[in-house]
């Protein structure tokens, strides 16, 4: 329990990625509400660029950080191997999958995308970690069940981004 009671202390960089999550999950969701894929990866992308520009202005503003302590190199070396190791299981999916509008394609990115928040658990905390296997979970589910539609597992990712997103946020505020 200690665990959580210090993780604003532990992992001060839960609060921007949380704030990422919310924003990107947003999108995410969103974009399940459309039949048209490309509205769906517009979505996205508008969900994604809100949260880099929420980051960007938050950390330059030190506002992501206030009443937090300096997170540690290593936090930040973790997030980069995070990233490396997501966008390179990204190109494995393009070789695999190379139709980048079929169903199969975006459930591996989702899972893929939750794959990183296990690397990114012990520099973002354990929410991020319980994140990942529900994330990776709901894409298992929407490879598995072929028949169901996409946009179900889609709307269940944005949501689980939302949902962890906000628990970051809203811990590094009141457990700081």
């Amino acid at each position: 329990m200690e665990l959580f009671a210090r993780m604003p202390e532990l992992f001060p960089l839960m609060r921007g990625g949380g704030a990422f999550l919310v924003l990107i999950g947003l999108g995410i969701l969103g974009g399940a509400f459309t039949r048209q894929r490309r509205t769906r990866l517009v979505a996205l992308i508008v969900g994604a660029g809100l949260g880099v520009v929420v980051m960007a202005v938050g950390g330059a503003t030190k506002v992501i950080f206030a009443g937090l302590p300096q997170p540690a190199v290593w936090q930040w070396v973790v997030l980069g191997l995070a990233f490396l190791v997501e966008a390179g299981l990204v190109n494995v999916v393009l070789r695999k999958v190379p139709d980048v509008h079929s169903r199969e394609f975006w459930l591996w990115i989702l899972f893929i995308v939750g794959a990183h928040f296990l690397i990114l658990g012990p520099s973002h905390g354990p929410v991020c970690f319980l994140l990942a296997i529900a994330c990776m979970a709901n894409a298992l589910v929407g490879l598995r069940l072929r028949h169901t539609d996409v946009r179900i597992f889609w709307a269940v990712d944005g949501l689980l981004k939302i949902a962890g997103g906000s628990i970051m946020v809203v811990a590094s505020f009141v457990l700081a």
